[in-house]
């Protein structure tokens, strides 16, 4: 499996700060993924994410995405693409993806940075669980600081409707990610 990372238009220095937090809690040797060039391509396009990873994977080869903000939309535009010509997709992890229609035959979760855009996201699809910042952080600080970004969990899924669990949102992301073996489970 592949975890595809696709950014937001924002400057580099933001992702490579959010690789360093996502690898410091990775299991070593659980770091196969590829980064979509953004923002020297445009991080929306899925398009140009489609041709990205044509490059890079093989058409079988079953993908995870984790994206930010503008990169939800290519992500998810390029999931249903893969799903649509027979791949597999695990699931879509949108971080701040604001505005972005989630709904899919793959596993989907949404953080968000604050409660009103995680309120005003859900109508478009919520997550198996989702995140939202308590309290609210900065669109900048739920990428680059995730380590430092403390808030709720919300199990859509759950007895108990919407129950809440305290966490960080890099324990979330990793919490997501232990779903599926091949990228950090154990």
């Amino acid at each position: 499996m592949t975890l595809v990372i696709c950014p937001g238009a924002h400057p580099q220095q933001w992702t490579l700060n959010f690789l360093n937090q996502l690898d410091a809690y990775l299991p070593a040797g659980e770091r196969l993924r590829q980064v979509f060039p953004a923002p020297q391509v445009a991080p929306w396009s899925a398009h140009a994410l489609r041709q990205f990873l044509a490059s890079q994977v093989e058409p079988t080869t079953p993908l995870l995405f984790i994206a930010f903000s503008a990169g939800c939309v290519a992500a998810m535009g390029v999931a249903r693409y893969w799903v649509e010509q027979g791949g597999h997709v695990q699931a879509v992890i949108a971080l701040d993806g604001w505005g972005v229609p989630v709904a899919a035959p793959f596993d989907t979760y949404r953080l968000s940075h604050d409660e009103f855009t995680h309120q005003t996201s859900t109508w478009l699809g919520s997550g198996i669980t989702d995140f939202y910042a308590d309290p609210p952080v900065s669109h900048q600080a739920l990428w680059c600081c995730p380590a430092q970004v403390n808030g709720w969990q919300v199990n859509h899924r759950s007895p108990a409707a919407n129950s809440q669990t305290p966490t960080t949102a890099i324990a979330f992301l990793m919490n997501c990610l232990e779903r599926y073996p091949e990228v950090g489970g154990t």
